[in-house]
């Protein structure tokens, strides 16, 4: 195994070096004297949990924020990144985990935002961007209208179109920030299959993500972060997943992470029963029961309509036909308020975008779901409120400075706790959550799983929809599978193997 480290100085083949790279923020050093390097025309990832520094060292790169110490080499040089633009014209180019997109433009408009091609008295030339984009579509497997407003996507498709935008720049560095933690298996492998190819052009790519297994298999060397430390840059083929995971997050975590699923007896009480339920081109004829002290799982590619499913249920779209019984009575489910009056919480697969309120802090975000509690006569119970927050604070463990701090300065992982927090508040009996570790990292996803096993033993019954078939095998007791609108399989977890669900949710 070896490492390196490049304190002594800047190799001749080094295309990016930070030394001594220093960042604070108030309360917190986010990046503690970072150096080490990236090669050119490798793909080097970059690993750490949420807090750690990654993206934050990815903004001074990409020109977003600056450094208080410290110096970025870039070929050679030390170079001044003052903004994003001055990124672009050194060739740099970033995917972000949290999308950057404009909802109300196309998205052609989109991808050329900023640098659009134009023809006679300043026309743009939308056919010929158009063109360009379905060039890039057609090496990533897509086939998308670029005329569509980014509205109309989904969150995968947005992720794909933010791909497709930084492709296009042909850019020599390629940074990309968690940029399949909403893709499909098949739409991950094809991603991988273009880094390659970028990466044999001499395209040099920083690849951010939490999903360990992936890094190994794409890519060249490993730096790893911890607490705002470098700790060391590693050749992937060198090193060993338990060695980078101690790094990450410590020996505690490998103990857990190998932790086989353990079947637990539910009971035999139905609290929700799904009866030939349909909803447009989406789904058709589902029907499933889930049991009291349950945790069902929902597997499925991107579009075989388990996100859909799970709204429809929570009263966020209407149902075509079909029939919710919650506790043997039938329910017309005509709005999320319908759904909460009715025992149901519901973790959206968009954290930011429509699960938090980013410019509230931690107290009103966990309160606000809890009117009839914190509230009379249209008054605020501060007092209420403020010992409502604490509470969950330290039942969940919510890592913050105080409850009073912005949520949108929390890590990923801390988001998704202030989320769950807010439903508990509501006492739900069942508790709907979609893609509830997405972006998160490997020591915040243990112990969202433990909450998740406390929640059922404390008699709450949970639907969980999820992408990463590891998630679904080690925490489901029972797991229904999806494809093109249809449910195709019913597995207890005991007969679930990784190639039998996959079989059935690509081909059946």
């Amino acid at each position: 195994m070896s490492v390196t480290n490049i304190k002594g100085g800047v190799h001749l083949d080094d295309l990016i070096t930070f030394e001594h790279i220093t960042k604070r923020f108030p309360g917190v050093i986010a990046l503690d004297d970072v150096s080490f390097s990236i090669k050119k025309g490798e793909i080097h990832a970059l690993v750490g949990e949420n807090g750690a520094g990654k993206s934050t060292l990815m903004n001074i790169l990409g020109g977003e924020i600056q450094p208080d110490e410290g110096s970025v080499i870039l070929r050679g040089k030390a170079t001044q990144i003052p903004n994003p633009y001055a990124a672009r014209r050194n060739g740099i180019s970033i995917v972000y985990q949290e999308l950057k997109l404009c909802p109300n433009l196309s998205v052609v408009e989109n991808i050329f935002l900023g640098r659009e091609r134009e023809g006679s008295g300043g026309r743009l030339k939308i056919k010929k961007m158009s063109e360009q984009c379905h060039e890039v579509f057609a090496s990533l497997g897509m086939t998308l209208n670029p005329r569509t407003p980014v509205r109309n996507l989904s969150i995968a498709e947005q992720q794909l179109v933010e791909i497709s935008k930084a492709i296009s720049l042909e850019s020599d560095v390629l940074i990309m920030d968690e940029p399949n933690s909403a893709l499909t298996l098949t739409e991950t492998e094809k991603l991988f299959i273009n880094l390659i190819r970028l990466k044999e052009k001499g395209v040099t790519i920083i690849f951010i993500s939490h999903r360990i297994e992936e890094v190994f298999k794409i890519s060249d060397r490993i730096s790893v972060l911890r607490d705002g430390k470098y700790l060391g840059t590693f050749h992937t083929n060198e090193t060993s997943f338990d060695h980078i995971v101690t790094l990450i997050a410590g020996k505690k975590l490998l103990t857990e992470l190998a932790q086989t699923h353990e079947s637990k007896t539910h009971s035999n009480r139905v609290v929700l029963e799904v009866r030939d339920l349909s909803r447009g081109e989406f789904f058709k004829h589902i029907t499933f029961q889930l049991y009291e002290k349950e945790i069902l799982g929902i597997y499925g590619l991107q579009g075989a309509g388990r996100t859909e499913l799970l709204e429809t249920i929570f009263g966020l779209a209407r149902a075509d036909s079909g029939e919710i019984i919650v506790l043997g009575q039938k329910i017309n489910m005509r709005s999320p308020a319908d759904a909460i009056r009715h025992g149901f919480a519901m973790v959206t697969e968009d954290r930011r975008g429509t699960g938090l309120f980013v410019n509230m802090d931690v107290k009103d975000n966990i309160g606000i779901s809890s009117t009839n509690v914190i509230s009379k006569l249209w008054f605020m119970k501060r007092k209420k409120l403020l010992t409502l927050a604490r509470q969950f604070v330290k039942m969940i463990e919510i890592k913050v400075r105080s409850i009073t701090q912005l949520v949108r300065n929390l890590s990923g992982g801390n988001q998704q706790k202030v989320i769950i927090s807010r439903w508990l508040a509501t006492k739900p009996k069942i508790f709907l959550m979609d893609e509830l570790t997405r972006g998160i990292d490997v020591g915040s996803k243990a112990e969202i799983y433990r909450i998740l096993r406390r929640l059922r033993e404390d008699g709450l019954s949970i639907i969980l929809v999820s992408s990463e078939l590891p998630e679904v095998l080690a925490e489901c007791d029972r797991i229904l599978i999806m494809r093109n609108g249809m449910l195709v399989a019913d597995f207890l977890n005991e007969q679930a193997t990784k190639e039998k669900v996959l079989r059935f949710a690509l081909k059946g």
